[in-house]
């Protein structure tokens, strides 16, 4: 993997923690997965010991690596992690502040997924997944781009105006599914041309992301979904 050498150009260490960085986000390994070794490292990059620890120590002190003596290091990414006494779905989170929602798009069909949403719902990436992509507005606004991937323990139609409103509501009402456990990795990034598009906003502007993985009473992963909000329209806050 080349590095950039250049004069004036990042420090190595950092150059080679955002490519390892990308790499787990993207899905080539999943959380409790054997990392690489220094020496692995030091041969891909062609740098010293003392560059990848760096690198490595970068990833540990961001939540996205654990070195553990006599194991080894080991993946632990998705290090942002609210514990809720109840998760709520974001219909009833809008409700809470006497916000209206308005669905403007919705679309669902079967595709294969990418490694990542794979690992995410603990399913083989040659099985087929449920894709729900939808927009909501808030006061004839955009406030929220969503992509949510279902497995296919359950029957869900094919009906896009099915999931115009709550779709933990749906799944309870019609499959007997409670989420009762999520967590959520947030996460500020530039929108690109997609989310743009959606989200009424210019390219490059400022959104959140925030990414779920949720689970039904039987501790089963059935959603996994992400969402993005115009940075200069929503905010999270989380009580410590």
């Amino acid at each position: 993997m080349k590095l950039n050498h250049e004069k004036g150009s990042a420090p190595l260490y950092f150059q080679i923690s955002n490519i390892l960085k990308e790499m787990i986000e993207e899905g080539e390994f999943s959380s409790g997965d054997l990392f690489y070794s220094e020496k692995q490292l030091q041969e891909m990059f062609g740098v010293s010991r003392v560059t990848v620890r760096q690198a490595v120590s970068s990833l540990t002190n961001a939540g996205y690596l654990q070195c553990s003596r006599g194991i080894g290091t080991t993946v632990t990414f998705r290090k942002i992690d609210e514990n809720l006494k109840r998760v709520i779905s974001f219909s009833e989170e809008m409700k809470q502040h006497n916000v209206e929602m308005e669905t403007v798009y919705s679309e669902i069909f079967l595709e294969n997924p990418n490694k990542a949403v794979a690992s995410a719902l603990k399913i083989d990436y040659n099985n087929k997944v449920y894709k729900i992509i939808r927009v909501r507005n808030a006061n004839n606004q955009p406030l929220v781009y969503s992509t949510t991937y279902l497995n296919l323990d359950f029957d869900f139609p094919l009906e896009p105006k099915l999931y115009e409103k709550s779709l933990y509501e749906f799944m309870n009402r019609e499959f007997g599914i409670h989420i009762i456990s999520a967590q959520d990795t947030l996460e500020a990034v530039s929108a690109n041309q997609t989310i743009s598009q959606h989200l009424k906003i210019p390219v490059n502007s400022p959104v959140f992301k925030r990414s779920r993985w949720a689970q039904d009473q039987y501790l089963k992963t059935i959603e996994y979904s992400i969402c993005f909000y115009p940075g200069n329209k929503y905010k999270y806050s989380v009580m410590i």
